[in-house]
């Protein structure tokens, strides 16, 4: 054997990628074999040789594909710690690889979403971190690969409350598209831009939102077709976007629309489908069609318990959304036990106590209590929900200003009139300048401070306030021109 195909040593041989091992089996079979006329009559049984010593080299990247695949199935049933189990094994089966296999950064990708998804920032960075730095040693071989990397680096960016840096990342990932992928059309790229689109509505920027999701829409049902589910997800969150800003009969055929293309691809009994019912029952609720909202409501419930269980996130949100239409109706009591199962399911999902989710599950348990008269048990929940909120938003954002009115709600109900006060203009400050003139948010806001002034003698002034918010609530439930 000549030197050029000796046997190398172990270390070597184990840093050659699998791509490069199968090039280098090709070419030594066809050097060698076919088109070596000496030993044409030992062709067949060398070439079974070859294809054997081939074939060995693929089962050894068997166990990485094993690691990743049940990794991402315990990762979609919210097993998070068997997730995190199998991705570090991924991670530690593709160390050897070659520095320009995909497999360690995929591997990397996977543990980072799971910490994202797990709210485990600080356990994430490290992981991003490295990711980057691979992405950065390839970012003119790979453009594709390293503008889909990045946006994921951007999203555990924006998650963690790192506006900025998020921004920088998902206008990196955007330009590397545009001048060196140049597939304006790709599906990636239209998930490309629901990111980004994300970033600008989780601040409140949701006029800058809008025309990305619009753009991602447009690009999905191109690559896709118009009944794809990733259509059905790109209309789910410009319905959200819509229903955010109060725009409530621009999101209701939107949200319709994503239901019926889950139900025509997956039927009833699909987690996709219990996220389209989750979300439609919550604009009906803000609509007042609390019948049709609880039916969804329970449905997308039952669904998420017979296939992800008591333990996912997501089942949370189906707690929450039956906890906040039990309290408008008038059934605050019959709303704690199923919100306070909200938080459990969160701090067992989640293994901690600072998730954002929680906080959304806390701040409607602060509510259903202070209704019941519950007033210690309310204030609780809210120190706990500002903790989690103020250690990952500003304080001009429209979730801190919904704590900060559900505070004031609570002190007007305790009699502490002054703090209420300054809370309620406060929130509605900050509501005007992140929302709008016309937010339902802002309307609850000027309703609460209303009711305050007329029972501490203000009476004109107050009805003033409640008459502007009636209005606005109104306006927001016609439809458009």
């Amino acid at each position: 054997m000549t030197a050029s195909h000796a046997v190398q040593p172990a270390e070597q041989q184990d840093k050659v990628s699998l791509k490069d091992k199968i090039v280098r089996v090709r070419a030594f079979i066809k050097d060698k074999i076919v088109e070596n006329p000496k030993i044409k009559k030992y062709k067949r049984i060398i070439l079974a040789v070859c294809v054997a010593w081939a074939g060995v080299i693929v089962v050894q990247s068997i166990p990485y594909y094993v690691y990743i695949g049940q990794g991402k199935n315990a990762f979609l049933a919210g097993r998070f710690d068997e997730a995190e189990e199998m991705f570090n094994s991924a991670i530690k089966e593709s160390e050897h690889y070659d520095a320009a296999d995909p497999r360690l950064a995929n591997a990397l990708n996977n543990l980072g979403e799971l910490y994202r998804t797990e709210a485990r920032y600080k356990e994430a960075d490290p992981v991003y971190a490295r990711l980057k730095s691979i992405v950065d040693q390839r970012l003119a071989k790979k453009p594709m690969e390293a503008a889909l990397l990045i946006n994921n680096i951007a999203a555990f960016n924006r998650d963690k409350g790192d506006y900025p840096r998020a921004e920088a990342l998902y206008k990196q990932s955007v330009d590397i598209w545009i001048k060196d992928v140049k597939k304006p059309n790709d599906s990636i790229y239209g998930s490309i831009l629901n990111g980004y689109a994300r970033l600008y509505r989780d601040t409140g920027r949701y006029a800058l939102a809008e025309p990305l999701y619009k753009e991602a829409l447009k690009i999905k049902e191109t690559a896709c077709g118009v009944n794809h589910p990733e259509v059905a997800g790109v209309a789910d969150n410009l319905a959200g976007l819509y229903r955010e800003q109060g725009r409530y009969s621009e999101a209701e055929p939107l949200y319709r629309r994503a239901l019926a293309i889950d139900l025509k691809n997956f039927g009833h009994q699909h987690p996709d489908t219990a996220t389209d019912e989750n979300s439609l029952a919550g604009l009906l609720r803000d609509m007042g069609q609390y019948k049709d909202s609880e039916k969804l409501y329970m449905s997308a419930l039952n669904t998420r318990k017979l296939l992800i269980g008591m333990n996912h996130p997501h089942t949370s949100k189906s707690f929450v959304g039956i906890g906040e239409l039990y309290r408008e109706t008038n059934r605050a009591k019959a709303a704690i036990p199923v919100l306070r199962e909200a938080v459990a399911v969160c701090d067992r999902a989640y293994r901690r106590a600072d998730h954002p989710d929680t906080a959304t599950a806390l701040n409607a348990l602060a509510t259903a209590y202070r209704l019941n008269g519950q007033y210690k048990e309310a204030q609780e929940c809210l120190d706990r929900c500002f903790k989690i909120r103020k250690a990952r938003l500003s304080m001009e954002h429209p979730d801190m200003a919904l704590t900060i009115f559900n505070q004031a709600e609570l002190d007007r109900a305790t009699g502490k009139n002054k703090e209420a006060e300054a809370l309620y203009n406060q929130a509605i400050e900050i509501q005007k300048k992140a929302l709008g003139e016309k937010h339902p948010a802002l309307a609850a806001s000027m309703n609460g401070l209303g009711l305050l002034y007329q029972a501490t003698g203000r009476k004109s002034e107050g009805e003033k306030l409640v008459q502007k918010a009636q209005q606005i609530r109104k306006q927001a439930l016609l439809p458009k021109a």
